[in-house]
């Protein structure tokens, strides 16, 4: 595509160079500049793009998109046309949606945000619409999926030139519909056009990433700019039991449809039974079960089916998909070979979170909980003592040791995390593979053992260094090495 067409399709760009390139790829990473490419340059929160302008060039940047505001900071380059722009972020998302064709346009577009129950949403859809003969995509916290086709994610939601590469991908392989996980930085950094969608799920909202957005209510109105930014035909669902779904629900007009257990809903929700083998339920009037356990989990489900039938889908078809999720990657996952007791890993690492598993676990226990947990470094700082004193005081043991520390000292994070701590129920054990053998060593005959924080991840990150450790690999190699 010619650098001219995309300037011209745009619409926000003032174009300064009489070459007109080809442009055959574009990146905001100047390591992954291909010849032919246009480098857009954007200021980060720990870096510029301003400082690596020379290096896209070398590696073959034919054009260069950067911010009006650093005009006077460049040195012009023999036949590499700048473009200028007012915002770099949002530039990105326009002009790889023009490079890519709006591949959104292919297909059906479903957007899931909230707090907690993400994940568990994005894989009983695609449940869902697979037992319906469709063929779905997925872009979620754990991977990117289509085809038989599975990428490792490397967060929630990709920049915006990734997403729209791998929409681009996904409409090319014939996917009918694609359900994406949208975090609250992706909303707030323009990582994604709200009107692209055509359905947007929201769960609810708890303490997290205050370290990024600072208040609730800023971090509220970032996940609302995906419900506000929806065009007029699309539609919203919206959990009524979360006192943020209500308060979304007052803002946004249009095609909504609502679900909860507590208040009045279009797709109400009542749990006829709780047991460690599954959940029984019923959702207006019609009976179904689940392998998934624990309330949170019902509220997941409830999502995707108001989801699915929205998609006019039918009620056999749902029920027969959700049946057959028997667990879903760190979100409450069984670890089996245990000898009488239960060991679950999961992803929980808020306070709402936490609440929320413990509560399941207390519901389904027939011995002790013992909670093995604790916080990422270099985040929220204010969620610490809460998931502690949630944890004293939902689990019979809980065992406090690191997570992700990445650049924070893992001692001192704990220390945060005591300031929640009262009782004399718990003990310390920084080191998490230790942490987690006590756990099973612990462990006797009906006790419920819960590895929570990291859930799918298969790594640890400590200051500079990443090492592999995954919490269900631990809990197998502690089980077996312990004779337990």
């Amino acid at each position: 595509m010619k650098l001219s067409t995309i300037v011209d399709r745009c619409g926000s760009l003032s174009y300064s160079g009489r070459s007109d390139p080809e442009i055959t790829n574009i990146s905001s990473d100047s390591r992954n500049m291909k010849e032919g490419g246009l480098f857009i340059a954007i200021e980060g929160y720990k870096d510029n793009g301003l400082l690596y302008i020379e290096d896209a060039i070398s590696r073959g940047a034919r054009a260069i998109i950067l911010e009006d505001r650093f005009k006077n900071q460049i040195k012009s380059y023999d036949e590499v046309p700048f473009c200028f722009t007012s915002h770099a972020r949002k530039c990105a998302l326009n002009v790889s949606r023009v490079f890519y064709g709006n591949p959104s346009r292919g297909f059906t577009l479903i957007g899931i945000t909230g707090t907690n129950g993400k994940t568990t949403i994005t894989y009983l859809i695609e449940a869902i619409l697979r037992e319906a003969g469709k063929n779905p995509g997925i872009m979620g916290t754990i991977s990117h999926r289509f085809n038989n086709i599975t990428r490792k994610a490397k967060n929630t939601t990709p920049d915006p030139i990734d997403i729209q590469s791998l929409f681009y991908e996904m409409k090319e392989g014939g996917v009918s519909h694609v359900i994406m996980e949208v975090s609250s930085h992706a909303l707030a950094m323009d990582r994604i056009e709200p009107r692209d969608f055509d359905f947007a799920v929201f769960t609810n909202l708890s303490q997290d990433h205050l370290d990024f957005h600072s208040t609730m209510e800023e971090y509220f109105k970032a996940k609302a700019r995906l419900f506000l930014g929806l065009n007029e035909n699309a539609s919203a669902v919206i959990n009524r039991d979360d006192s943020y779904g209500q308060k979304l629900l007052s803002l946004i007009k249009g095609n909504v449809f609502t679900y909860g257990i507590i208040k009045k809903s279009d797709y109400m929700g009542r749990i006829d039974s709780l047991s460690i083998q599954g959940t029984k339920y019923t959702i207006n009037g019609t009976e179904y079960s689940t392998p998934l356990v624990g309330e949170h989990n019902v509220y997941n489900i409830l999502a995707a089916h108001s989801l699915a039938k929205a998609l006019e889908i039918d009620d056999e078809t749902i029920g027969r998909a959700i049946s057959g999720v028997r667990s879903i990657p760190g979100r409450f996952e069984r670890v089996t070979f245990g000898k009488g007791y239960h060991v679950f890993v999961d992803y929980a690492h808020t306070p709402d979170a936490l609440d929320h598993l413990l509560d399941a676990a207390n519901v389904l226990k027939k011995g002790r909980i013992i909670t093995v947990f604790g916080c990422g470094g270099d985040r929220d700082r204010g969620k610490r003592p809460k998931m502690g004193s949630i944890v004293e005081r939902k689990s019979d043991i809980a065992i406090v040791t690191s997570d992700n520390p990445r650049t924070e000292d893992p001692a001192a994070i704990i220390e945060d995390i005591k300031e929640g701590l009262e009782g004399k129920n718990y003990m310390i054990i920084p080191d998490r593979k230790e942490a987690i053998y006590m756990a099973v060593e612990l462990a006797q005959k009906k006790d419920i053992v819960l590895i929570a924080g990291k859930g799918h991840e298969d790594c640890q990150i400590l200051k500079e260094e990443t090492i592999h450790f995954d919490d269900r690999e631990v809990v197998l190699q502690a089980i077996e090495e312990l004779g337990k």
